[in-house]
Protein backbone atom coordinates (compact mmCIF):
# COMPACT_ATOMS: atom_id res chain seq x y z
CA UNK A 1 0.00 0.00 0.00
CA UNK A 2 1.19 3.43 -0.78
CA UNK A 3 2.13 6.43 1.75
CA UNK A 4 -0.20 8.89 -0.43
CA UNK A 5 -2.51 8.61 -3.19
CA UNK A 6 -2.34 9.69 -6.40
CA UNK A 7 -3.91 13.23 -5.32
CA UNK A 8 -2.32 14.21 -2.46
CA UNK A 9 1.03 13.01 -2.90
CA UNK A 10 3.55 15.73 -2.43
CA UNK A 11 4.95 17.23 -5.89
CA UNK A 12 8.06 19.10 -6.33
CA UNK A 13 11.96 18.62 -5.69
CA UNK A 14 13.25 18.05 -2.21
CA UNK A 15 16.07 20.59 -2.19
CA UNK A 16 16.94 19.85 1.78
CA UNK A 17 16.82 15.83 0.89
CA UNK A 18 19.16 16.80 -1.73
CA UNK A 19 21.98 19.02 -0.05
CA UNK A 20 22.12 16.61 2.62
CA UNK A 21 22.96 13.84 0.34
CA UNK A 22 25.21 15.75 -1.85
CA UNK A 23 27.06 17.04 1.14
CA UNK A 24 27.17 13.03 2.97
CA UNK A 25 28.82 11.98 -0.17
CA UNK A 26 31.55 14.96 -0.75
CA UNK A 27 32.61 14.17 3.03
CA UNK A 28 32.57 10.37 2.53
CA UNK A 29 34.89 10.90 -0.64
CA UNK A 30 36.84 13.41 1.30
CA UNK A 31 37.25 10.87 4.12
CA UNK A 32 38.16 8.56 1.39
CA UNK A 33 40.92 10.96 -0.12
CA UNK A 34 42.39 12.36 3.54
CA UNK A 35 41.57 9.25 5.63
CA UNK A 36 43.75 11.20 8.85
CA UNK A 37 41.40 14.30 8.27
CA UNK A 38 38.34 12.07 8.60
CA UNK A 39 39.97 10.45 11.91
CA UNK A 40 40.81 14.15 13.74
CA UNK A 41 37.28 14.55 12.41
CA UNK A 42 35.79 12.00 14.37
CA UNK A 43 37.90 12.38 17.44
CA UNK A 44 36.80 15.66 17.45
CA UNK A 45 33.06 14.93 17.15
CA UNK A 46 33.56 12.59 20.46
CA UNK A 47 35.72 15.18 22.27
CA UNK A 48 32.84 17.98 21.15
CA UNK A 49 30.09 15.40 22.55
CA UNK A 50 32.32 14.15 25.57
CA UNK A 51 32.43 18.16 26.57
CA UNK A 52 28.52 18.78 25.85
CA UNK A 53 27.65 15.18 27.93
CA UNK A 54 30.10 16.51 30.65
CA UNK A 55 28.20 20.33 30.86
CA UNK A 56 24.87 18.74 31.02
CA UNK A 57 25.60 16.39 33.74
CA UNK A 58 27.54 19.31 35.74
CA UNK A 59 23.90 21.32 34.89
CA UNK A 60 22.26 18.60 36.35
CA UNK A 61 23.79 18.39 39.19
CA UNK A 62 22.47 21.76 40.23
CA UNK A 63 18.69 20.65 39.79
CA UNK A 64 19.21 17.09 41.35
CA UNK A 65 20.91 18.38 44.48
CA UNK A 66 17.98 19.58 45.99
CA UNK A 67 15.90 15.96 45.70
CA UNK A 68 18.56 13.22 45.02
CA UNK A 69 20.50 12.64 47.53
CA UNK A 70 23.63 10.88 45.22
CA UNK A 71 23.67 14.00 43.16
CA UNK A 72 27.45 14.31 43.76
CA UNK A 73 27.57 11.35 40.59
CA UNK A 74 26.32 13.37 38.13
CA UNK A 75 29.17 15.98 39.44
CA UNK A 76 31.71 13.44 38.85
CA UNK A 77 30.89 12.44 35.59
CA UNK A 78 30.17 15.62 34.34
CA UNK A 79 33.34 16.66 35.39
CA UNK A 80 35.14 13.17 34.02
CA UNK A 81 33.36 13.94 30.75
CA UNK A 82 34.96 17.50 30.47
CA UNK A 83 38.19 15.84 30.99
CA UNK A 84 37.89 13.51 28.30
CA UNK A 85 36.89 15.70 25.94
CA UNK A 86 39.54 18.49 26.60
CA UNK A 87 42.27 15.76 26.35
CA UNK A 88 40.81 14.27 22.81
CA UNK A 89 40.57 17.90 21.92
CA UNK A 90 44.16 18.57 22.53
CA UNK A 91 45.71 15.07 21.72
CA UNK A 92 44.27 13.62 19.09
CA UNK A 93 46.34 10.36 18.92
CA UNK A 94 44.83 9.22 22.91
CA UNK A 95 41.09 10.28 21.01
CA UNK A 96 42.04 7.61 18.45
CA UNK A 97 43.83 4.80 20.17
CA UNK A 98 40.75 4.71 22.83
CA UNK A 99 38.01 5.24 20.34
CA UNK A 100 39.82 1.81 18.69
CA UNK A 101 40.08 0.21 21.45
CA UNK A 102 36.49 1.09 22.66
CA UNK A 103 35.24 -0.62 19.47
CA UNK A 104 37.55 -3.89 19.92
CA UNK A 105 36.64 -4.20 23.39
CA UNK A 106 32.88 -3.77 22.05
CA UNK A 107 33.21 -6.18 19.04
CA UNK A 108 35.14 -9.04 21.77
CA UNK A 109 32.78 -8.77 24.19
CA UNK A 110 29.75 -9.38 21.76
CA UNK A 111 31.49 -12.01 20.08
CA UNK A 112 32.38 -13.78 23.47
CA UNK A 113 28.56 -13.83 24.43
CA UNK A 114 27.74 -14.69 20.59
CA UNK A 115 29.84 -17.94 20.95
CA UNK A 116 28.29 -18.31 24.32
CA UNK A 117 24.60 -17.96 23.59
CA UNK A 118 25.03 -19.96 20.09
CA UNK A 119 24.33 -23.58 21.80
CA UNK A 120 20.90 -22.85 21.49
CA UNK A 121 20.94 -23.01 17.79
CA UNK A 122 21.55 -26.78 17.98
CA UNK A 123 18.00 -26.95 18.41
CA UNK A 124 17.26 -25.51 15.23
CA UNK A 125 19.57 -28.01 13.91
CA UNK A 126 23.24 -28.62 14.06
CA UNK A 127 24.43 -26.55 10.24
CA UNK A 128 23.19 -23.77 11.84
CA UNK A 129 24.96 -24.31 15.07
CA UNK A 130 28.05 -25.18 13.49
CA UNK A 131 27.83 -22.16 11.01
CA UNK A 132 27.08 -19.56 13.44
CA UNK A 133 29.99 -21.08 15.59
CA UNK A 134 32.29 -20.41 12.87
CA UNK A 135 31.47 -16.43 12.23
CA UNK A 136 31.21 -16.04 15.44
CA UNK A 137 34.99 -17.46 16.23
CA UNK A 138 36.01 -15.57 13.41
CA UNK A 139 34.71 -11.99 14.87
CA UNK A 140 36.10 -13.30 17.91
CA UNK A 141 39.60 -13.03 16.61
CA UNK A 142 39.15 -10.09 14.16
CA UNK A 143 38.22 -8.34 17.73
CA UNK A 144 41.63 -9.63 19.13
CA UNK A 145 43.12 -8.67 16.09
CA UNK A 146 41.53 -5.02 16.49
CA UNK A 147 43.21 -4.85 20.11
CA UNK A 148 46.67 -5.47 18.87
CA UNK A 149 46.53 -3.28 16.27
CA UNK A 150 44.62 -0.27 17.38
CA UNK A 151 46.05 2.36 14.23
CA UNK A 152 44.34 -0.30 11.71
CA UNK A 153 41.15 -0.28 14.09
CA UNK A 154 41.22 3.27 13.80
CA UNK A 155 41.73 3.46 10.02
CA UNK A 156 39.05 1.08 9.32
CA UNK A 157 36.00 2.82 11.50
CA UNK A 158 37.54 5.84 9.01
CA UNK A 159 36.83 3.74 5.91
CA UNK A 160 33.70 2.67 7.23
CA UNK A 161 32.01 5.84 7.97
CA UNK A 162 33.44 7.37 4.26
CA UNK A 163 31.57 4.08 2.65
CA UNK A 164 28.17 4.73 4.88
CA UNK A 165 28.54 8.46 3.90
CA UNK A 166 28.91 8.05 0.28
CA UNK A 167 25.91 5.13 0.35
CA UNK A 168 23.75 7.44 2.26
CA UNK A 169 24.56 10.63 0.47
CA UNK A 170 23.56 8.64 -2.87
CA UNK A 171 20.52 7.33 -1.40
CA UNK A 172 19.52 10.99 -0.35
CA UNK A 173 20.08 12.13 -4.27
CA UNK A 174 17.68 9.44 -5.25
CA UNK A 175 15.15 10.29 -2.26
CA UNK A 176 15.40 13.65 -3.72
CA UNK A 177 14.94 12.95 -7.64
CA UNK A 178 11.59 10.00 -6.04
CA UNK A 179 10.26 13.07 -4.30
CA UNK A 180 9.87 15.63 -7.37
Amino acid sequence: MFLYSNSDRPHGFDWSVFIAGVLSFLLGIFILKYPSKGLRGLVLAFALVSILQGLMWIGSFVKFRQFFSRSWVTLISGVIDLAIGILFLFDNNLGALTISLIVALWFLTDSIIAIVFSAHLVTFGKGYFVFNLILNILTLIMSILMLFNPALTAFSLVYLIAFYLILFGFNEVVVAWVHR
